[in-house]
């Protein structure tokens, strides 16, 4: 994958906005209708959003001085530049985080909290970015994912023609959250935790953010192959935060609603969570995760 070529076809076909209502929407919607191509690599970034949105219907809040960015991939067949998504399923979901959490300015925090015996940054199953807080025992989250379809009519047929990958990242602020699903925390409060100095800015994080995007769909691209499937599962497993640990599984967007509960012990071929108990494995498809 050659970022560089990809990142100049991004460049030219980036939008910018003061205050949206949500890049995801406003960039499907765009595609959709055929205002913006749907052959080519479109980037909406946004100082604040006014309805974002998350994960199972939830809202995504959040204050200015943080990322809002949605990158439209186009599928492979349609795309102009060469390169595309081949195929849409649950991996590329659990990718994107993956390769989120790989971010240089995230592993440069984890390299000081490792010195300090603090826990490691890293994915949530799905793909939530955060790390786990062993004296709350709650998740603390620091960045969001939503990936979407996008749908439009090419010769007079309705088809999938690419996703949009929508990202919310904590930079200067940890916004407040009400339920007790999770917590949330930023770069900044993270950097300034372990004293690692100079951050980013927000916008000095967009090319980043969309080379891990992009790597994400190549690294997808190839899990057809048994061996990068395992690789790519090991390397998963390695990076969640709640391995080992006791979860329970939520059923909606609540506390009150646990499907499944067990050991989290990594997730299997088709991405799907798996947990034992008693001696046996549950595959768990949907859902959100949370400690015991």
């Amino acid at each position: 994958m050659d970022f560089a070529l990809i990142w100049a076809s991004i460049h030219r076909h980036h939008r910018h906005d003061a205050v949206t209502d949500s890049t995801n929407t406003q960039l499907i919607q765009a595609v959709s209708i055929g205002k913006l191509s749907h052959r080519q690599h479109h980037l909406y970034t946004a100082d604040a959003q006014s309805a974002g949105r998350g994960q199972h219907g939830r809202s995504w809040v959040s204050g200015q001085g943080n990322v809002f960015l949605s990158l439209y991939t186009p599928m492979q067949t349609d795309s102009d530049d060469g390169f595309g998504l081949v195929r849409l399923d649950g991996f590329l979901s659990l990718a994107v985080g993956y390769e989120l959490a790989q971010l240089d300015t995230i592993q440069a925090i984890n390299a000081e909290r490792a010195k300090q015996g603090l826990s490691a940054i890293g994915v949530k199953w799905a793909n939530d970015v955060g790390y786990y807080d062993d004296a709350a025992h709650l998740f603390q989250k620091l960045c969001g994912i939503l990936i979407e379809p996008v749908y439009a009519k090419v010769n007079d047929k309705t088809r999938l023609v690419g996703v949009v990958t929508g990202v919310g990242l904590n930079v200067e602020i940890s916004p407040t959250i009400k339920d007790g699903l999770y917590q949330a925390t930023c770069l900044r409060q993270l950097a300034d935790m372990v004293n690692l100095g100079e951050l980013p800015t927000y916008q000095a994080l967009y090319q980043p953010i969309c080379q891990a995007i992009c790597q994400a769909v190549h690294q997808h691209n190839q899990l057809s192959e048994t061996t990068a499937k395992l690789d790519f599962i090991d390397a998963f497993n390695r990076a969640h935060v709640l391995m080992g640990k006791a979860v329970n599984v939520f059923a909606r967007d609540d506390m009150q609603s646990i499907s499944q509960s067990g050991r989290c012990i990594g997730i299997d071929h088709d991405g799907a969570l798996l947990l034992e108990q008693a001696g046996s494995t549950v595959r768990v498809l949907a859902g959100m995760i949370q400690s015991a």
